[in-house]
């Protein structure tokens, strides 16, 4: 106590109790900075509570029921805490907040119970949910955490006083109070706070229940309105149900009827699985059959298609050595040839290859004098395709072997996957049980590309450019496709709704042309003009008889491959000299032999009028070969000769193309100017121009020019 006193005069006389194991600024502090004390601050401030119950402050308040003062103790703190069961006992649980709530509300529980036993289970009720959301707002941590900030701010800072000081001087202080008794002090304000928002929550809804009841009475007309409400509402349930019960009967009579239905139908079904299930494998077995065989029909294709483009070729490479030949005899006729020349084997080639045309000439001629064609006949207007024997027995056995491989690929397969006629029987059968799954199955698309290999096979050898081939509807594929699934009673309307009208057509534009195609690239001479008219006759027939439209990819492809081999004919075929000899020259001369060649190849040009496109046709007819090659040869001959030359060339053009103010008449106006420009040349009262003034005039009147 001495030391406190002494402690005291140090403060300048204030009264202020304080312990030697610990600094209440220092507690003070560290409950403001939100920390938590130490052993050592905790029991100090027990201590300093005990003495404040000795000396009997004025402004304490006890908690607890006086004891007896303990025994002064002179041991250390560690010595307390370890051995003095008193002092465990004053530690404060933290949990006695909580505690105490507890037990409040039970009270409350209980007194609501003998107040009023009627709300109880609402109570209860009320009282659950209150504690659900209190307990959902509030953490243990929030509950500590709001705890300490009570004490700060209710206890360690003191309010300001409305005259600008403190609520107590600063010379006059009370006496300090404990740290553990500002907290117990916050904790049991803090539940009295609970305690009353609780209780204020309880009975605002007390009130508005029982508003509720009072409101809840209700007069006999809102009764009798209820009960109106209520019948009608279980009326219209049942006739809900009612209509309910008739359409569940009405669905279950025609669900046994749908069932009877299928029992009858069975049988029926059993059969057509039956059957689907047999063309199922009957297809899957023909496509491996047909995948198997593909390679076979494309190598024989091929084969087929190199023997034909070599014996061509091996003409029209003749053809043009033959002319370069004939083009150097001319060239050094005024050259004598020498001993040393004569023996080089170049010079004897050249002998041996001038014998051998001379030879097919004499032959040839030979031949139209047996068929008294000689007079009408031109040199140059035939076709040197003859081939020698050896060569022609070897171009024959190449292609019997082809024959025989292609009758060999399907030696070891059935007529069901060999024949056309029997697949397309198998197909008609499907179509003629089904046809709505005939057509979901879109078998009148997949007929032509199922069909293509054996069409192939049978197209093997097929060409329209030889002297001999089968005609496209004498073929067996051609006949047993175009009578697929035809009735001898079917109608024009019934022939247009057929799924299956456009089988031949499909066939026709996916393996013909493409055929004809390769052929034209490969095999055929423009400058012939029996291939050409061959080829000419086979296009109009196919553009007759079947509906190929000009948007058709593949026929444009096959007339790009015409219009391609034509171009390259005239570049490479066309060679007419120019000797100033040439006009005392005979008829049989190289000079008529090769222009009668290039009119030939003019009037072969000509003969796709009608099929190919005008405007590209005159290009080359009459642009190109007439007014570049034939024109100018015409202008160093004589005038009889010319005008001869000029009257083949008119007869030999398109009659549509002669009207008057035509495109053509405008591409001639040079051959019409060289008609005019001999005419004038020619007296007309010499007999020996005669004639050919009258040819002359008979030309400009043709082409609307006289």
């Amino acid at each position: 106590m001495s030391d406190d006193d002494e402690q005291q005069s140090e403060d300048g006389g204030h009264v202020k109790t304080r312990h030697r194991f610990s600094k209440p600024e220092h507690l003070k502090q560290m409950l403001e900075s939100g920390s938590i004390p130490d052993a050592a601050m905790i029991h100090a401030a027990r201590k300093r509570r005990q003495r404040a119950r000795e000396q009997g402050a004025g402004d304490y308040i006890p908690v607890e029921e006086p004891k007896e003062p303990p025994k002064l103790s002179t041991r250390l703190p560690c010595e307390d805490v370890e051995g003095d069961q008193s002092d465990d006992e004053e530690r404060m649980d933290m949990n006695d907040i909580t505690g105490r709530k507890e037990r409040e509300e039970r009270r409350e529980q209980f007194y609501a119970v003998e107040n009023d036993s009627t709300d109880e289970d609402s109570d209860r009720e009320m009282n659950e949910w209150e504690n659900q959301q209190i307990r959902k707002g509030v953490t243990a941590a929030q509950l500590v955490h709001s705890q300490h900030e009570t004490v700060l701010s209710r206890f360690m800072i003191k309010p300001a006083t409305p005259g600008g000081g403190s609520a107590i001087d600063d010379g006059d202080l009370a006496a300090p109070q404990s740290t553990s008794t500002l907290l117990e002090q916050a904790y049991a304000k803090n539940a009295l706070d609970r305690s009353n928002l609780a209780a204020a929550v309880r009975s605002s809804a007390k009130s508005k229940k029982e508003k509720a009841k009072a409101t809840a009475l209700r007069t006999p007309q809102e009764i009798f309105a209820a009960i109106q409400a209520r019948l009608s509402e279980l009326k219209e349930r049942s006739t809900d149900h009612t209509a309910s019960m008739a359409r569940i009967s009405i669905e279950i009579k025609a669900i046994k009827l749908q069932q009877l239905e299928c029992q009858q139908n069975a049988p029926t079904a059993a059969a057509k699985y039956k059957f689907y299930q047999e063309v199922k494998c009957y297809v899957h077995d023909l496509v491996d059959c047909l995948a198997e065989k593909a390679p076979v029909i494309n190598d024989l294709e091929k084969r087929s298609l190199l023997q034909y483009g070599k014996n061509q070729r091996y003409l029209v490479n003749r053809r043009r050595q033959d002319v370069r030949d004939q083009a150097k005899e001319i060239a050094e006729a005024a050259k004598p040839v020498s001993a040393a020349v004569r023996r080089t084997p170049e010079y004897e080639e050249q002998v041996r290859r001038a014998a051998e045309r001379e030879g097919r000439r004499t032959r040839r001629r030979c031949e139209r004098e047996r068929n008294d064609l000689l007079s009408s006949h031109l040199d140059g207007m035939s076709s040197d395709d003859e081939i020698a024997d050896q060569q022609q027995e070897q171009s024959v056995a190449s292609t019997a072997q082809i024959e025989s491989q292609s009758v060999e690929a399907f030696e070891d397969v059935t007529d069901d996957f060999s024949k056309i006629e029997l697949i397309l029987m198998k197909f008609y059968a499907w179509r003629k049980t089904d046809m709505s799954s005939y057509q979901d199955a879109f078998i009148s698309l997949c007929l032509p590309k199922l069909l293509a290999p054996l069409v192939r096979h049978e197209l093997v050898l097929w060409s329209p450019l030889l002297d001999e081939y089968s005609d496209i509807e004498n073929m067996r594929w051609y006949q047993a496709c175009m009578l697929y699934a035809c009735q001898p009673d079917e109608t024009v309307e019934q022939l247009k709704n057929d799924p299956d009208v456009n089988l031949v057509p499909a066939l026709i534009e996916k393996i013909v042309l493409p055929k004809v195609t390769a052929l034209v690239t490969e095999c055929w001479d423009p400058l012939s003009t029996t291939q050409t008219l061959r080829l000419v006759g086979f296009i109009n027939r196919l553009g007759r008889e079947f509906p190929l439209s000009g948007s058709n990819k593949q026929l444009n492809k096959l007339f790009e491959a015409i219009m391609e081999r034509m171009r390259l004919a005239l570049e490479n075929d066309v060679f007419i000299p120019i000797f100033p000899k040439q006009v005392q020259e005979a008829k049989t001369s190289f000079f008529q032999r090769q222009f009668c060649s290039g009119l030939k190849l003019f009037r072969n040009f000509l003969s796709w009028q009608g099929i190919l496109a005008d405007e590209l046709l005159r290009e080359l007819a009459i642009g190109a070969l007439l007014n570049r090659y034939l024109l100018l040869a015409m202008r160093v001959c004589t005038p009889n000769d010319a005008i001869n030359k000029a009257y083949i060339i008119v007869n030999t053009l398109p009659t549509v193309w002669l009207l008057p103010n035509s495109e053509t008449l405008k591409n001639m106006e040079l051959f019409i100017g060289y008609i005019k420009q001999t005419l004038e040349s020619c007296d007309a009262s010499n007999p020996v121009f005669m004639q050919s003034s009258d040819k002359a005039k008979q030309i400009l009147q043709r082409l609307h020019s006289l």
